[in-house]
């Protein structure tokens, strides 16, 4: 028997917490009520994967609203890494990660991505020191760019730049993205090392 898909309420709070704050309109967080999100109670353990991809068809509904779905749903993934990010774990993650560069990463993001929910398997292929092809089993959402914004977002956050990532062959639930990135240069890797000292680094260009 096939064990259900469920999202840990990490994830939950890193997007509809942490990222939107108290920025959610009264309609949007009642339509997340109806489906299942209270934001003004305790969060749950752990909710669906079909309630949590109707979360986000609300959010970009609600906060992308007139905007191409697919735009909608990359910046929820960037959205989402960034907050993600300043979760307790997330924190501890991104730590390691600034040290050991997207590509090492992009390795290992299987284990991150699966410490949000019970189902994830990524696979990477590397094809070349700045560019690979990941796989997804499960995007984690109706559109494939939810998540190309999460990974593009995640290696801009560990030193790339100029960072691209094109999700292809979606079937609904699977995909596989081919990113790429350039290596930030020196003046950046010591902006951003200063930060062990205490101080903020300066902010990159997105690409």
């Amino acid at each position: 028997m096939t064990a259900e898909k469920l999202v840990h309420a990490q994830t939950v709070e890193a997007l509809f917490v942490r990222a939107f704050e108290n920025r959610l309109t009264p309609a949007c967080r009642e339509a997340l009520k109806r489906a299942g999100l209270d934001l003004d109670r305790k969060l749950e353990r752990s909710y669906t994967l079909d309630q949590w991809r109707n979360f986000l068809r609300i959010a970009a509904a609600h906060v992308y609203g007139g905007v191409p779905a697919e735009a909608a749903y990359y910046s929820l993934g960037e959205r989402f890494m960034d907050a993600w990010f300043g979760t307790f774990l997330g924190k501890a993650l991104l730590g390691v990660a600034r040290l050991a560069g997207p590509r090492r990463m992009l390795q290992r993001a299987g284990q991150g991505i699966r410490a949000g929910n019970n189902f994830s398997e990524v696979q990477v292929v590397e094809r070349g020191p700045a560019s690979l092809e990941l796989y997804m089993n499960d995007v984690m959402a109706d559109q494939p760019t939810f998540a190309a914004g999460l990974l593009a977002r995640a290696v801009e956050l560990t030193g790339g730049w100029r960072v691209v990532a094109i999700p292809e062959g979606f079937d609904g639930t699977a995909s596989t993205f081919h990113i790429r990135w350039s290596e930030a240069p020196a003046a950046a890797t010591l902006s951003e090392e200063a930060t062990a000292d205490g101080r903020a680094a300066a902010p990159r260009p997105r690409a």
